[in-house]
């Protein structure tokens, strides 16, 4: 199982890949930003020179309006809008082709001869003239560009004089053209008032509408007052035909002495008393002589006649209120008729003063109109005599003493910009391009795999032999620290606990692999650890000539007798390092490394040896690496910066876990030592160091390790 991540960032977002990337291409980065910046200078030495004189203009906001009385200036707060509009109007003026012509027709009468006013020359001067207004300001620039300084000053002066004069010969022709429209107009308002002077005295004749308002306010108080009568006469007339519904009620009803209290009549008040006073004399009568006695039957006779006489004059009452209802009713009618007549009278009225009103508004308005056009008449006639412009030359152009173009800084800002940009992507494109492995980043980036270590270049021309045991003679160089942070990474990969088998390969021959699993060695020895480096390339063993051994016996003598493998292990030169050489020739080497035999020797190993690494053949050529890496903990694989192309390793390292093998990753060779690192002093060593050429340390006497 791996422990390497397959899918890791994009390198290509990675700052320090890429700089590593623009190192590596620093040949092809370089030329091309060179040759960016030569292409630029050779350029602007050749180009023409061109010199642009600049006259700048005041565009005056109220110039020629000094006597104006009534004008709308601006659409929003400060005129802004306006201004900005204007400025264009007038830029594109400026640029205008019948100012062009009259400036070139004045250049030639000062004797210049360069261009003339033809059709060609013309739109040549507007190819090299230009117009615009300053940021935030009135003034307006006016460039003219020339291989001439003097000839460009001359004609960007003529080009302003021109633009000058034609817009005071502009506001003239404005004004006589505004004059003229006055005086027809004036004509024609003056026969509007006429008419609606005529048309209002005619109104007043024929109406009388003389004190109109004096009339409508007496038929107003008239309306009024009928309208209160009518309002009084309406609320008598319905509370009194209220009660003579009660009172015909208790007509109706008999109850005479009820109904005689009701009303306020001296007459009624009389005979309900006398009522009263016959009732109470009757029952005494009855009560003292009985109901047949004469006394009776005449207090009876009595109180009839006051009955009927007390009905009657009810009944006379009750006719009067019906009588009083009905005159209030007629009243009530009369007002009615009364109150549509004065209305009628007064809507005619107030209809004759609308139309006064009306008359006499449009005679105002047409007399104001008149009024107004006489004197904005008499004020266009000033300003057409004042000869004011509202345009005013602040700097006339002077011959300029330096030329715009070429603009040597632009030019070479441009040519640095393009060489930075051109030169970054030729590098990534040829380092895209190339398919072999040249930094770290391609190991985690473009391979996907996880970097184990780095192994720097070593200086000069090195034997294999001493490249593998550089790092004993140089125990503080960079190239020692890379393997010993080789070793940390390795020994928090797989930890420190029983013996461990790793396994070391690569794709081809020729990337360092046994310098690599003789450093690594040699590294874990330092620490102390029973070490064994065992030859696994049975094909072109190296692991005896880098150690300075015989190869006989050694691994094939193990195979055949894998009782008691330590027979066959010799000691080094190194403290705590042993190895077990090739041995006697071999046939079939990969059955061999495949087979049973082998799995027994290293099991023997390992319980000797805390630390058994493996050299093996490349495992991208031949199958060997294959056969035994389900012997071991771990495989590294080896590849050498910029031997193998990416696809092979990336076959190789997929062949290898086909086979159930643990990758660990990836050991990156012959690394150049970067130009930061040299010169931060990282290519030294901190501290003191042996001597080059110091003999290694003897041979630990007896084959048997320690633990």
């Amino acid at each position: 199982m791996s422990t390497s991540s397959h899918r890791p960032p994009d390198p290509w977002l990675d700052l320090g890949h890429l700089l590593e990337v623009i190192r590596q291409q620093r040949v092809t980065f370089l030329g091309f930003l060179g040759a960016s910046l030569v292409a630029a200078g050779v350029g602007t030495a050749l180009a023409d020179r061109e010199y642009e004189a600049v006259t700048v203009v005041h565009l005056l906001p109220r110039a020629g309006q000094e006597i104006a009385v009534r004008e709308v200036v601006q659409s929003d707060a400060g005129g802004y809008m306006e201004g900005r509009e204007r400025a264009r109007t007038q830029v594109q003026i400026i640029q205008s082709r019948v100012v062009r012509e009259e400036a070139l027709r004045r250049y030639n009468q000062q004797g210049f001869d360069d261009l003339r006013p033809t059709s060609d020359d013309v739109d040549r001067l507007g190819r090299k003239l230009s117009a615009g207004p300053r940021e935030d300001t009135q003034l307006v620039e006016i460039r003219v560009a020339h291989a001439d300084p003097e000839r460009a000053a001359a004609l960007a002066n003529l080009v302003a004089e021109v633009y000058q004069e034609g817009n005071l010969d502009a506001r003239r022709d404005a004004a006589r053209d505004t004059k003229v429209w006055i005086e027809n107009r004036s004509d024609q308002y003056l026969q509007s008032v006429d008419q609606a002077s005529a048309a209002l005295l005619q109104f007043k004749e024929e109406q009388d509408v003389v004190d109109i308002e004096e009339r409508i306010d007496g038929i107003s108080s008239r309306l009024s007052a009928l309208q209160q009568a009518y309002g009084d006469t309406t609320t008598e007339r319905v509370l009194l035909e209220t009660r003579l519904y009660e009172h015909q009620r208790l007509l109706r009803a008999g109850d005479t002495d009820v109904l005689a209290g009701m009303f306020d009549d001296p007459t009624l008040n009389a005979l309900a008393e006398e009522h009263a006073q016959v009732v109470a004399q009757s029952a005494q009568v009855l009560a003292r002589y009985g109901d047949q006695h004469p006394e009776h039957r005449r207090a009876l006779a009595h109180q009839a006649r006051v009955e009927e006489m007390l009905a009657a004059e009810v009944a006379r009452a009750v006719d009067a209120e019906r009588s009083r209802v009905n005159t209030l009713r007629r009243q009530e009618t009369r007002l009615e008729e009364e109150l549509s007549s004065v209305k009628g009278e007064l809507l005619d009225k107030q209809r004759l003063q609308e139309e006064y009103s009306r008359l006499k508004m449009e005679h105002e308005r047409a007399r104001q109109v008149y009024d107004a056009l006489g004197q904005r008449g008499t004020e266009v006639d000033l300003q057409a005599h004042t000869q004011l412009n509202d345009v005013r030359v602040v700097d006339l152009a002077q011959p300029p003493s330096r030329p715009t173009r070429p603009n040597v800084p632009l030019n070479m800002g441009m040519a640095l910009f393009v060489g930075l940009g051109g030169g970054f992507g030729l590098a990534l494109l040829r380092h895209r391009l190339d398919e072999s492995i040249g930094t770290p980043g391609d190991v985690q980036g473009l391979l996907g795999e996880t970097l184990l270590g780095a192994i720097p270049s070593l200086p000069g021309e090195t034997r294999p032999e001493q490249r593998a045991l550089y790092l004993l003679d140089h125990p503080r160089s960079v190239y020692a620290e890379s393997f010993r942070a080789l070793r940390g990474v390795l020994i928090s990969t797989i930890g420190r606990g029983r013996s461990r088998r790793l396994l070391v390969t690569s794709t081809m021959e020729g990337e360092g692999k046994t310098t690599v699993a003789a450093g690594l060695a040699v590294a874990y020895a330092q620490l102390g650890l029973s070490v064994l480096l065992f030859e696994g390339d049975l094909r072109a063993p190296r692991v005896h000539q880098v150690l300075g051994l015989p190869p006989e016996p050694g691994v094939a003598e193990a195979l055949a007798d894998p009782r008691d493998p330590l027979r066959f292990v010799r000691p080094t030169a190194i403290p705590n390092l042993h190895a077990m050489t090739v041995g006697a020739g071999v046939d079939l080497p990969n059955e061999l490394l495949a087979s049973q035999a082998m799995d027994d020797v290293l099991d023997l190993l390992g319980e000797t040896y805390k630390v058994v690494i493996i050299d093996t053949p490349p495992a991208g050529m031949l199958a060997d690496a294959a056969a035994m890496a389900s012997h071991t903990d771990g495989v590294l694989v080896v590849v050498r910066r910029g031997l193998p192309s990416r696809a092979i390793v990336a076959q190789t390292l997929a062949r290898l876990r086909q086979t159930g093998a643990r990758v660990l990753g990836v050991v990156l060779n012959d690394l150049p030592i970067s130009r930061e690192a040299k010169r931060y002093g990282l290519d030294r060593p901190y501290y003191g160091q042996r001597q080059e050429g110091a003999a290694p340390p003897a041979a630990a006497g007896p084959s048997t390790p320690s633990a």
